[in-house]
């Protein structure tokens, strides 16, 4: 169905199912505040990310995942700067429930994209979604943009395609959404590519940094940063015992019996446990009953210093 025949008044991502869907104009109250320097945050509870203050107008980091919060972001960027509207916006990956609505951001403005996020982009057609106007490739590039530096780090494969961080080093910050975030985060996602995901954000420490803010929920300092990589790296080892011991992945009473008693003594108390350490477990035991995530799930990971 085409977005002619779709009734939607919204953009409709990728929905094909004719009809209104009320949910893409829902309005959501988004909260801001300035982290360091030019740099903001923005959140609307769960999903977060930052926006620069330029001398002429400003830079958004990603869109949010609907339109009505990607509108609710613009009119949270112009209470702050009345006068400065939006004129780049950069996305961090792919995914829709990030950086899906440019259309009702910033329709004019120029947007950014690492190029391996952009071919999904352009491929997928999505509606809402802008593809790239301006594309950068390889590991690593800076940006001088009204007034902003920055640079922009591929670390390599970690969730989506073309994920990247923003790196501050003037402000001693690191920015990058759908990696660590605070407690115990969701992994069922196919498309976290788990062999890579521990060695290359351990890239990140060989910067100069000490505040990680993160696509959800709330900044971090670097050593939060480290001790949630050593969940991550140890549930390699709590997924193959799992599988030894005969768990099931799919059985969510046994998964969470068999979490509780494992994970629990060591992690019950970090944030959302009871809601996704039995998720993760069981995404890391598929992770060795299916094999991984693709070919670039099984290439060795870049661990060299960034």
């Amino acid at each position: 169905m085409s977005d002619a025949e779709h009734s939607c008044a919204e953009h409709c991502g990728i929905f094909t199912l004719g009809g209104e869907l009320p949910i893409q104009g829902a309005h959501r109250d988004i909260c801001y505040q300035p982290v360091r320097d030019n740099i903001w945050t923005a959140s609307e509870g769960i999903y977060r990310t930052i926006f620069l203050e330029g001398n002429k107008g400003c830079i958004a980091f990603d869109t949010f995942g609907t339109p009505g919060t990607a509108r609710a972001y613009q009119q949270a960027i112009a209470r702050v700067f009345p006068k400065k509207p939006v004129h780049t916006v950069i996305y961090s990956h792919e995914h829709l429930d990030h950086c899906g609505y440019a259309a009702d951001l910033a329709p004019e403005a120029k947007i950014i994209a690492h190029d391996y996020a952009n071919q999904v982009i352009a491929a997928r057609k999505s509606s809402g979604q802008l593809a790239a106007n301006e594309v950068w490739q390889g590991e690593r590039t800076s940006y001088e943009l009204d007034g902003c530096y920055f640079e922009m780090i591929y670390p390599g494969h970690t969730h989506g395609d073309g994920n990247a961080a923003a790196y501050f080093p003037q402000s001693k910050t690191l920015f990058m959404v759908d990696t660590v975030a605070d407690g115990v985060g969701y992994t069922t996602l196919m498309d976290w590519h788990l062999t890579h995901y521990v060695p290359v954000m351990k890239r990140f420490l060989s910067l100069d940094w000490d505040l990680f803010v993160p696509g959800h929920f709330w900044p971090i300092s670097r050593d939060r940063f480290i001790e949630i990589l050593d969940y991550w790296e140890r549930l390699f080892d709590f997924g193959q015992q799992a599988v030894i011991d005969g768990v099931d992945p799919h059985d969510w009473d046994g998964l969470n019996r068999y979490t509780d008693e494992k994970l629990g003594p060591l992690y019950s108390k970090e944030f959302r446990y009871y809601e996704y350490g039995a998720m993760n477990l069981s995404r890391y035991m598929q992770e060795y009953l299916s094999g991984g995530w693709g070919i670039e799930g099984n290439l060795v990971p870049d661990t060299s210093p960034l």
